[in-house]
């Protein structure tokens, strides 16, 4: 298990830019880590190099480059919307189908070997808790993706949702209807992506959560919170049971990256104080590592 974090570090700026991969990449390296995990969120608002024209030949140069830093790509997050997409005007569900192609095919130019998806559910309000339901409007909505992923040599990790005490139910919140939506596809081209801070929301104890898993766990997104809010913060920065899960993962065989996805700790800082922060969150992930 290696220390990762995702590029989103230094992704929003004060000034209401956003910081391109590229430079998030040298200054991620700069601070410690190897490996990252690469944020196309933002390109459904126009942001990142996915957006560019020339985006392909962008994804080349931030591979080679990577190459000659020592970095590997080994997760990244594609475009998503909030919701149900079928919520979404038409030329908001256009933009997102096609920034959702490119992440994917960026990923593979950048040897990216999981993707992290979130699931959606059942249109229909009845059908919460109907698995079967949920699990065919999943298998409807990404069909292209999945087949997409699976032809440009990138596993789909769909990742556990948010199930607020405040909010209505989310198909899989629970790590059950994780493990079920991965088993449906009998791929091994198809696992589970573990969120800390959605879990953290549903159990206080997430060493159940990820024994239930197992092995299909592929991906992970290292965040911490006070399970009231998706706080992204840096573990021991909220109430997450950081020492009771580390040695989990060595016990169910978990093979993937543990990365971070803690954008909220840079979001309101200065750039030239978000360096010196990188470099502190390198040494929680490398202490996080050693309770493994």
């Amino acid at each position: 298990m290696r220390l990762s974090t995702m590029t989103s570090f230094f992704g929003r700026r004060l000034d209401g830019g956003y910081t391109p991969i590229s430079e998030s990449m040298r200054r991620c390296r700069t601070a410690g880590f190897q490996v990252l995990d690469v944020s196309f969120c933002h390109a459904i608002f126009g942001k990142t190099e996915l957006v560019k024209d020339d985006w392909e030949k962008q994804m080349y140069e931030i591979r080679n480059e990577a190459e000659s830093l020592g970095i590997e790509f080994s997760q990244s997050h594609p475009v998503f919307l909030p919701g149900h997409p079928e919520d979404h005007p038409a030329d908001k569900r256009q933009l997102y189908r096609e920034m959702m192609e490119r992440s994917i095919i960026a990923s593979s130019i950048l040897g990216v070997k999981w993707a992290a998806l979130h699931p959606i559910e059942a249109k229909k309000t009845e059908a919460a808790f109907d698995l079967e339901a949920n699990i065919k409007a999943n298998f409807e909505h990404f069909a292209p993706v999945v087949e997409l992923a699976i032809k440009h040599n990138v596993g789909v990790a769909f990742e556990n949702m948010i199930e607020r005490a405040s909010s209505k139910r989310r198909f899989c919140s629970h790590a059950g209807e994780l493990a079920a939506l991965v088993d449906a596809y009998n791929d091994r081209a198809v696992g589970a992506c573990w969120d800390f801070g959605h879990g953290n929301f549903l159990y206080k104890d997430q060493r159940f959560a990820l024994r239930t898993l197992g092995g299909r766990l592929k991906s992970t997104h290292v965040n911490d919170n006070y399970g009231q809010e998706d706080e992204h913060m840096f573990p021991f920065h909220g109430n997450v049971d950081w020492a009771a899960i580390m040695p989990v993962l060595t016990e169910i065989g978990y093979e993937g990256d543990f990365s971070f996805e803690t954008h909220n700790e840079f979001d309101r800082l200065p750039e030239s104080i978000k360096d010196t922060l990188a470099k502190t969150g390198y040494e929680i992930g490398m202490y996080c590592l050693s309770l493994a």
